[in-house]
Order: C-alpha cells, then sequence, then structure tokens
C-alpha cells in the first residue's frame, strides 16, 4: 500500500477563505490559500495505491437523495461528479433501489433492516416495531419509552463497541446534537439516521445516550448557484478532516438542498446543487491526512430514486467508490448487482466488524434479503 506524501492541493473555489481547514494545513502539507491561482487538483482521489490496506482506519458515507443513475452521471448537471465516477474513480451501474419501497432507506442502510424484527418492511407488522413512512423519533428516550426508534444494532453501535473506535454523524445545519425535528430549516430527521436507534438514545443503557454527542451538526455550505464553499466558523466536519480527528466511520448527510432532495433558489437543477457541493467538500477529504494516508474509503450514495420522473422501485442509483486502490474509470456492470445494503457489508468487513441484517444475507425471520445485499463490493472495486 502506498503512503502520500506532501500534498500539492489547490481548488480555490473549495477553499478559498477557508481558514478553519487551513489552520491544520502544516501537518497536511498543504499551501496557504491566498497563494492559491489555480482551481486545478494536482493529486488524483483514486488509483494511487497498488493494494488496499487488509484493514481501514476510516470510512466515510456521503448520502444523497431522490435520483436514478442516469438524471446524475452522464448528466451535464453534475460534470464533477460524473468526471469522479467516469474517470477518477468508479461506479457500478447495477446498484439499485431495492431496499424498501416507500419507508426511508436511511436505517436499513446502516443496521441492514428497519424492524425489531430485523427485517425489511414497508408496513409495521402485528407485534413489531419498525422505521417506516412518517415515523418521528421521540425527543427523550427511557429505558422503558424510546417511541419511533428500533431496537436493532447499527455500524454506529457496532463501531463504538470497538475499544479505541468511533462514529459521528455529520447532519448539515441540524439546529443541536442529535435533532429529531421533522423539520428545522434545511434539516431533516428523516435524512438522519442514528437518532432512530434506541440503542443509542438512553441514557444509561448500553453505551448511554452517544446520539447526544456523537450527531452532530456542522454549518450550511454557501452555494451560490455557480459554486459552494464550506464555511469556515465553528465548523466540525472541516476541523476533523483538517486535524486528523476523523471517527472510524462518518455518516455526512448534507442539507436537503445540498443532498438533491428539493431544488433551492438560486439553483433551477437540484442536481447541480449536490454537484457543487460535492465538488467543495470531496477535495477536503481527499487532501487530509486520513484519506492521504492510505486508509480511508469514501462510499458515496444516493438514499432513493423516488424523486426522478418516472422512477420505479429496483431502478439503479447513482453511486461512486473513492479510494487510494480504486482504478480509476472502474465501471462495474449492471449484471452485478449491489444496493445500500451491500455497502453496509463493504464498510463492516474493511473495518473488521461482523456482519447486521440483510449484509449477513437473510432477514430475521429466515426471509431472503434483497438482490445485491451480500454482493463483495472490495472485490469488485479493488478496496
Amino acid at each position: 500500500m502506498a503512503v502520500r506524501g506532501r500534498v500539492a492541493f489547490c481548488v480555490v473555489i473549495a477553499v478559498l477563505g477557508f481558514t478553519s481547514f487551513f489552520q491544520g494545513a502544516s501537518a497536511m502539507g498543504l499551501r496557504s490559500a491566498a497563494s492559491e491561482t489555480s482551481s486545478s487538483v494536482a493529486e488524483p482521489a483514486c488509483g494511487w495505491a497498488t493494494t488496499p490496506p487488509a484493514t481501514y482506519q476510516h470510512v466515510i458515507w456521503i448520502m444523497f437523495e431522490d435520483n436514478v443513475l442516469s438524471n446524475v452521471i452522464g448528466n451535464a448537471a453534475a460534470p464533477y461528479i460524473t468526471n469522479l465516477a467516469k474517470s477518477q474513480c468508479g461506479y457500478a451501474r447495477g446498484w439499485l433501489a431495492n431496499i424498501v419501497h416507500t419507508a426511508p432507506n436511511y436505517v436499513p442502510a446502516t443496521a441492514g433492516a428497519n424492524c425489531d424484527s430485523e427485517t425489511l418492511n414497508d408496513t409495521t407488522p402485528a407485534g413489531d416495531r419498525c422505521i417506516t413512512h412518517g415515523v418521528t423519533p421521540a425527543a427523550t428516550c427511557t429505558s422503558k419509552s424510546c417511541a419511533g426508534t428500533v431496537a436493532i444494532p447499527s455500524i454506529f453501535e457496532q463501531v463504538q463497541d470497538v475499544p479505541g473506535d468511533s462514529w459521528k454523524a455529520y447532519e448539515e445545519g441540524m439546529p443541536s446534537n442529535c435533532s429529531v425535528a421533522p423539520t428545522s430549516g434545511r434539516y431533516y430527521a428523516r435524512h438522519n439516521p442514528a437518532p432512530y436507534f434506541s440503542d443509542l438514545r438512553i441514557t444509561g443503557q448500553l453505551d448511554g445516550d452517544t446520539c447526544a454527542t456523537d450527531d452532530v451538526s456542522f454549518p450550511n455550505t454557501r452555494c451560490n448557484g455557480t459554486s459552494c464553499t464550506p464555511v469556515a466558523s465553528s465548523n466540525v466536519l472541516a476541523s476533523d478532516l483538517a486535524n486528523n480527528t476523523l471517527p472510524t466511520f462518518s455518516f455526512v448527510t448534507p442539507n436537503f438542498c445540498d443532498d438533491m432532495h428539493t431544488r433551492c433558489k438560486p439553483y433551477t437543477s437540484r442536481v447541480t446543487n449536490g454537484d457543487q457541493w460535492l465538488a467543495a467538500w470531496l477535495p477536503l477529504i481527499v487532501a487530509s491526512p486520513a484519506y492521504q494516508s492510505g486508509t480511508t474509503a469514501v462510499f458515496i450514495m444516493w438514499e432513493a430514486a423516488s424523486g426522478t420522473a418516472g422512477a420505479k422501485f429496483g431502478d439503479p442509483l447513482p453511486n461512486v467508490i473513492v479510494a487510494p486502490s480504486v482504478v480509476p474509470g472502474t465501471v462495474i456492470n449492471s449484471a452485478t448487482t449491489m444496493n445500500n445494503i451491500a455497502a453496509l457489508g463493504a464498510t463492516e468487513n474493511v473495518l473488521g466488524l461482523g456482519y447486521l441484517g440483510c449484509a449477513t444475507g437473510m432477514q430475521g425471520n429466515g426471509a431472503a434479503c434483497p438482490s445485491g445485499s451480500t454482493t463483495n463490493l472490495r472485490s469488485q472495486f479493488g478496496i
């Protein structure tokens, strides 16, 4: 495995005036933003490590919303993501929106199930408890009551149970840590999975209310219709990237404008908004000490296809896998199916964890899991 040396990284659009990120610049080998006059990226995200590490130190998920594959990759409205997927790193043509039809897909993506019975359901069966459409997690949880949550293990709990490992969910524009507010500004609680797991919410039980400390907010990114710029002040995501303090597992949720869910002014295309957001943030991830060490992988995923006209259950979703060992231009044929639960399994594998829910290949009642839930993404993408 190769380890990077000095980073010659210069993305003026993303970092001009972004002072908090450059407070960690000496550790990262970055030049001052004030000295940059180019908008080029001098180092690639993928293809510079010949072999992947047996175990990764960090995995980052970035979750976008409501698009089919063709609406993003190959669309002129998303030039950054298209180039990243087709030329710089890799993607799959058979990454399917096939987990649940109408229920939010955030919980099953992070737990392999959305019900206490460790099954996948769009509606809640009698005697079970599931996270389905319209469910809001309780503001306060006790050992006797935690409405709107499920009592199943998740990737968050898996990681925090390993000594020395940790997690954070970085929620853009969230009003306070672990907010259950259905809507606040540009924040949706339903796009934030951690508050839906009771094991992360109950003080004094299991690992305690870790959602209150590890499900954190970062400021809304400034997007002006031409480019996006992360806010410098009090930006925990930027600070963790710059200061080499990323947790083992990071779940990053852009706000509902930046994640392509909603078209917001001044944009005429919600896809362009998300594309420019990623163009601002991914270079900062790639430049970070964690990524440059060669032991960080980034999964860029979409929660569902439902926001696209004519989209149906089972349609292919956009996706990009970013890691030093991914061969640039990797494209997995549509004959090989996979989904967001396969990303859960890959994350568990690269972090040396066991498998949850449908990442095992079977639901808790013995029923089959959606096609592609156990596809080995490590072998497919060379991670």
